[in-house]
């Protein structure tokens, strides 16, 4: 079973498209926007057997979070994995984007591990927060988006390590892609930058780089939940996947 945040539409529609051919059975999308109509009705005829759900929740609002999380817990019988998908680009107001994706992936996380810490009687499982090669490498057009996507991959690899994996029994995986064809790539990049007078110096750093389908974000994804590496980096950039970890 997995819980995907983030989950109705770019990479984390992908992961769920790719979850469900690869034969998971109860799958989670929530997300604070709505599905297309048209996506869980054909999940749901593909894959008669399949328990296929969507709950509204936003990831900055722990509590109705929490709630979001025990109803899937509740009903699946437990959750597996969870997939930390949801992120913004937005410089112009930085508060909100490190609600989304910082303060949302800690969220998520933390009721992860309450959920599933084998310690006080979970499952243990695994844990996939999906970060950015901005991580590695900063984008000086983009700093502070550059910066939310160097906390996820610092809080990824603080939970990974063996004082909290012997405890827990989770593993913790961190995803950075490249450019990707995602409406935050193709839209909010170009508008809500924090110095509009770079863009051309991010469009001219951008032009290097060639942009790669979601689809290989989400091969990688399985990729890395199939070779189940506590604390594993991997990098996905135009299609080529790079193990850091």
């Amino acid at each position: 079973s997995a819980l995907i945040t983030g989950g109705v539409n770019g990479i984390g529609l992908a992961i769920a498209g790719d979850f469900l051919s690869a034969g998971g059975e109860k799958l989670a999308l929530v997300d604070i926007q709505t599905p297309e109509s048209n996506i869980l009705t054909s999940w749901r005829a593909e894959y008669p057997k399949c328990l296929i759900e969507f709950h509204p929740g936003d990831v900055t609002d722990a509590e109705s979070l929490r709630r979001v999380f025990q109803n899937v817990s509740r009903k699946f019988q437990g959750i597996d994995i969870v997939i930390n998908s949801a992120g913004i680009f937005d410089e112009c107001d930085f508060d909100k984007m490190f609600r989304v994706n910082v303060c949302g992936v800690i969220n998520s996380c933390l009721l992860a591990i309450e959920l599933m810490r084998e310690d006080r009687g979970g499952g243990g499982g695994s844990i996939l927060n999906i970060s950015s090669v901005a991580a590695l490498n900063p984008v000086l057009a983009a700093p502070l988006y550059s910066a939310t996507k160097q906390a996820v991959l610092t809080i990824s690899s603080i939970f990974a390590d063996d004082f909290f994996f012997s405890r827990f029994g989770i593993h913790f995986h961190t995803l950075c892609p490249g450019a990707t064809n995602t409406r935050l790539f193709t839209d909010s990049f170009d508008t809500r930058c924090l110095f509009p007078e770079f863009r051309a110096l991010y469009h001219a750093a951008m032009a290097k780089y060639p942009v790669q389908d979601v689809k290989e974000v989400a091969r990688a994804a399985l990729g890395v939940l199939r070779d189940h590496r506590n604390g594993s980096i991997t990098i996905i950039d135009d299609g080529k996947i790079e193990s850091r970890q």
